[in-house]
C-alpha cells in the first residue's frame, strides 16, 4: 500500500476507454477432455512465518498494526493447503513466490518441511522467489519490545533450499544472474518460473524492494528459451512473482509495484512467443486477466495469498487438445481459533480491519478533512476488497455507486480525487476471463463457460 496514492490520476482517464474496449472476447463452446496432459495444483504468497520467533508483544502488535496478513495463523493455513492438494489429482504444484514473511532463515526452513510432506505424496513442486523470500533487511524476530534482526537467506541459500523444489529438476537456468529457471514437469511442456525480484537491491535499505524488473540480459535469454520452445512445439506456461499484465485499468500507475516494469512490452513478447499462460501472486487478488496482441494472447492468473481474504488456491488442467480448465477452491477451516467465526469470516474481518486502518491513514495523509476521509473511505475499502475476491461486478452494488456519485458531487473539480474515484470504478470492473473458474483455448484464446465456483 506504500504506492496507493500517487499523482497524475488523470493520465489514465484517456488509458481508461481504451484498455476496457480492448477486452471483449470470443465465447467458446470448446470442452475439456479426459485425457489430461498436466494437472497443477498453485497457491501463492503464503508469507509462512516461525512462530517461534514471536506472535505476541509489543513488538509483534506493533507490526500487525501495520499489515493485513495473518502471519501468526500461516502455519495453521499450510496445513489446510497441504491437506486440500495431498488429496487433489495434481501431479504438479507451483507456489509464486513470498514464500515467507520476510525471508528469515527460521521460516524457510519450516517451510520447505510442507512443501516435503507434498513432495512426498508424488507431486513435483516448482516455486519462484518473491520481493520478501532473499536478502531481506527486514529479516525479524517479534519476542518483545522491539524487533530483532535473525537471520534471512542469500540467493545460494535460497537455490540449496529449494534444490528439490525446481533447481535440482531444471533443463536451463538463467547465466544472468537471476534465479531465472525453466523445468519440463511432463514431457512436453516448458515451465518457465522466472525471477523480476529485485533483491539484489535490497542492501542498506529498511524493507525489501516490492518491483520487479527483468534485465535486458535476463529477458533476452527468456527470449530466446521461448524461441526454442516454439521451434520444438513445447506447450511454455509460466509462474512469476509480479503481475505481468494490469488486472484493472491503472493498476500500474496506483499499484505500480504490484506489474512488472514494461509490462506491455513483456506481455506482448510473452504472447507473441507462445508462453500463453503464467501464473502470478504478489497483489493477494484473485483474478485473471487476458491479453490479446494481434491473434497472439497470453493469459496472467493471479492467485490470492493464502494468508489474505480470500484465501483460495487454484487448479489448472490442460487436456491433450490444450484445452486448458481453470478451478478454484477457498481455504474454508484451518485448526486455529478463529474467535467463533468460520475461517472465510475470520479472514474477511482480518482483511477489513486492518485495511481499514491503512487506507484511513493514506487519505489522511494526502490532507483531507475527516468529512472527505469519511466518505472516501467505504468507497476505496470496498474497491479493493472486490478486486481482491475477484468476479468484482458483485461488489459494485446500488449503495457503491450511489456513494461514487455523491463523493464526486461532493469533490468538485479536484482532478486528483477526481482521478482516484475513476480509478476505483475501474477496480470494480471485472475484465476477460472469470476469475475463479473457466476454460480456455490454448491455440485459440477462445473463453468456454464459466465453472460453479467451489467454495466446500
Amino acid at each position: 500500500m506504500r504506492t496507493f496514492i500517487k499523482r497524475n490520476f488523470m493520465l489514465t482517464l484517456a488509458l481508461f476507454a481504451f484498455i476496457l474496449n480492448s477486452c471483449t472476447e470470443a465465447k467458446s463452446t470448446t470442452e475439456p477432455t479426459d485425457e489430461y496432459l498436466i494437472k497443477i495444483s498453485i497457491f501463492s504468497d503464503p508469507h509462512f512465518y516461525d512462530n517461534s520467533l514471536g506472535t505476541s508483544g509489543e513488538a509483534f502488535e506493533n507490526y500487525l498494526a501495520s499489515d493485513r496478513k495473518m502471519i501468526a495463523e500461516s502455519e495453521a493455513i499450510m496445513k489446510s493447503i497441504v491437506n486440500m492438494i495431498s488429496k487433489d489429482d495434481s501431479k504438479i504444484v507451483i507456489v509464486t513466490g513470498d514464500l515467507t514473511k520476510d525471508g528469515e532463515l527460521k521460516s524457510h526452513q519450516l517451510f520447505v518441511s510442507y512443501l516435503k510432506q507434498l513432495k512426498d505424496k508424488g507431486k513435483k513442486i516448482f516455486v519462484v522467489p518473491g520481493n520478501h523470500d532473499i536478502e531481506n533487511p527486514a529479516s525479524y524476530s517479534y519476542t518483545g519490545s522491539a524487533p530483532v534482526k535473525v537471520p534471512n537467506v542469500s540467493a545460494e541459500q535460497y537455490k540449496s533450499i529449494y534444490a528439490d523444489y525446481g533447481y535440482k529438476n531444471a533443463i536451463a537456468t538463467d547465466p544472468n544472474g537471476s534465479l531465472s529457471y525453466i523445468a519440463e514437469p511432463v514431457d512436453g511442456v516448458w515451465l518457465f518460473c522466472l525471477d523480476a525480484c529485485r533483491w539484489k537491491d535490497n542492501a542498506g535499505k529498511p524493507h525489501s524492494v516490492t518491483g520487479g524488473v527483468f534485465s535486458a540480459a535476463t529477458f533476452n535469454w527468456i527470449k530466446e528459451k521461448l524461441t526454442e520452445g516454439k521451434q520444438k512445439k513445447k506447450l511454455m506456461i509460466g509462474a512469476i512473482h509480479h503481475n505481468v499484465v494490469e488486472h484493472f485499468v491503472g493498476q500500474k500507475m496506483l499499484f505500480g509495484e504490484y506489474v512488472i516494469d514494461n509490462w506491455e512490452q513483456v506481455a506482448k513478447t510473452f504472447a507473441e512467443n507462445g508462453l500463453s499462460v503464467i501464473f502470478s501472486g504478489h497483489h493477494h487478488a484473485q483474478d485473471a486477466r487476458i491479453y490479446r496482441s494481434g491473434g497472439n494472447f497470453m493469459v496472467d492468473l493471479q492467485t490470492s495469498s493464502s494468508v489474505t481474504w480470500p484465501c483460495a488456491i487454484r487448479r489448472v488442467s490442460i487436456d491433450n487438445n490444450r484445452v486448458m480448465q481453470v478451478s478454484s477452491e477457498k481455504i474454508t477451516s484451518i485448526n486455529y481459533d478463529t474467535k467463533g467465526r468460520s475461517f472465510q469470516e475470520y479472514a474477511l474481518h482480518n482483511f477489513t480491519d486492518g485495511l481499514s486502518m491503512i487506507i484511513q491513514s493514506y487519505l489522511k495523509q494526502m490532507g483531507l478533512p475527516d468529512e472527505a476521509v469519511s466518505m472516501l473511505l467505504p468507497i476505496v475499502l470496498e474497491a479493493y476488497k472486490a478486486y481482491s475476491h475477484g468476479n468484482e461486478d458483485q461488489f459494485y452494488t446500488q449503495d457503491i455507486q450511489m456513494r461514487i456519485a455523491q463523493a464526486k458531487a461532493a469533490m468538485g473539480s479536484n482532478p486528483q480525487l477526481a482521478g482516484l474515484l475513476m480509478l476505483m470504478e475501474g477496480m470494480f470492473q471485472d475484465l476477460d476471463p472469470d476469475d475463479y473458474n473457466f476454460t480456455l483455448d490454448l491455440k485459440t484464446g477462445e473463453i468456454g463457460k464459466k465453472f460453479v465456483e467451489v467454495t466446500k
